[in-house]
């Protein structure tokens, strides 16, 4: 039992549903399933999105936006499986888990370039290096693109009356012929390649999407109450918080993983608002504060990591750059640190009844 599982229910003008008692009463099916349906029909909308805005003309370049709507909507989607297991059963959706994590696994290039290209520009250099970095950047620009039309041309072919390779029709785990592994999402702490595409097989994102919507439509599902449910899982995810908190700064593995759990912490918040109001909405900007932060300080240790093989700058302009960018993540490591001790004594007062976390007023 997480310490969030047993503080005392929202008091009252904290949240509509927790106000009158309908959190208590209100299911876990039917508070979860429709908000999964309409986030499968967000990720479908801005894929479509994607596609649309790349067939404009030949000429026309991918909308980066759309794209990173696209990833964004696909982030939260995965996010929600979590708890989704503890209603329609963990085995009945690692399959869905295993294929949305793979698509996703497919566009990470994408924001490693453009990730590359903004934290670099932004540097402070000396006119010499800074048109040095410009150039090696230009030539980098390929990458980029080529990424962005990666996901797009997945994105195209991925038609739902496709019959192409279905995965994720593949048999549940516990099934005959189901694997029996669940590894963390690439860039996460732990992450193994999993159950990838064969040889020949083309990597798919409807049939998972599908497959999750006929079970969402099933009848069977176990019987949790949904502010239970919420709870959970906003108590995992402050836990898994707290158990990295105290990682060393200078980890950036260690810090690139706190940033996933602030992530998760602060999507798991924004789902469950309706049932605890002020508290979860507060909940979510500071995982989201503490999430973009973290980010910044992973931009700079992937592009510290990428610079240094950057064989094509001169040497003066490398060691320019690295030296700025060292300097960079040691303020922004600096700053991370102040940051996460007053958001973790804002996380700990608002889940534990603290008046100091009480709304004013």
């Amino acid at each position: 039992m997480t310490a969030l599982e047993g503080s005392p229910p929202p008091s009252g003008g904290d949240g509509a549903g927790a106000s009158d008692g309908g959190g208590a009463r209100l299911s876990a099916r039917d508070f979860l399933g429709p908000v999964l349906l309409s986030h499968i029909e967000r990720v479908r909308a801005d894929a479509r999105r994607v596609v649309a805005a790349s067939e404009q003309g030949e000429s026309t370049e991918p909308d980066a936006e759309a794209v990173h709507d696209f990833r964004v909507s696909l982030r939260r989607l995965r996010t929600l499986l979590k708890p989704a297991r503890r209603i329609y059963g963990r085995r009945r959706l690692r399959p869905v888990a295993e294929g949305l994590r793979e698509f996703a696994r497919a566009t990470g290039a994408l924001r490693d370039e453009e990730v590359l290209r903004e934290t670099l520009t932004a540097l402070d250099l000396d006119e010499a290096a800074r048109a040095a970095v410009a150039g090696w950047v230009a030539q980098r620009a390929r990458r980029e693109r080529e990424a962005r039309a990666h996901i797009v041309e997945l994105l195209r072919q991925d038609r739902p009356d496709d019959a192409g390779a279905t995965r994720a029709d593949a048999p549940a785990a516990g099934d005959a012929g189901a694997t029996q592994v669940e590894a963390p999402a690439a860039g996460e702490t732990g992450a193994t390649q999993v159950d990838a595409p064969a040889a020949g097989e083309r990597l798919r994102l409807e049939p998972h999407l599908a497959r999750l919507e006929r079970r969402i439509s099933r009848r069977k599902a176990r019987k949790r109450g949904a502010e239970a449910l919420a709870r959970r899982a906003i108590g995992d995810a402050l836990d898994d918080v707290s158990a990295l908190a105290a990682s060393d700064p200078g980890d950036g593995a260690a810090m690139h993983a706190l940033r996933i759990r602030f992530k998760r912490l602060r999507y798991s918040a924004e789902t469950f608002s309706p049932l605890f109001g002020e508290r979860a909405e507060r909940t979510a900007k500071s995982a989201s504060r503490m999430q973009r932060r973290l980010g910044q300080l992973h931009d700079a240790d992937e592009a510290l990591a990428q610079i240094r093989s950057a064989e094509e700058l001169p040497p003066g302009a490398l060691a320019a750059v690295i030296e700025a960018l060292a300097a960079e993540r040691a303020r922004l490591a600096h700053k991370a640190t102040e940051e996460l001790a007053r958001e973790l004594e804002t996380l700990t007062s608002l889940w534990s009844g603290d008046p100091r976390a009480l709304p004013s007023g």
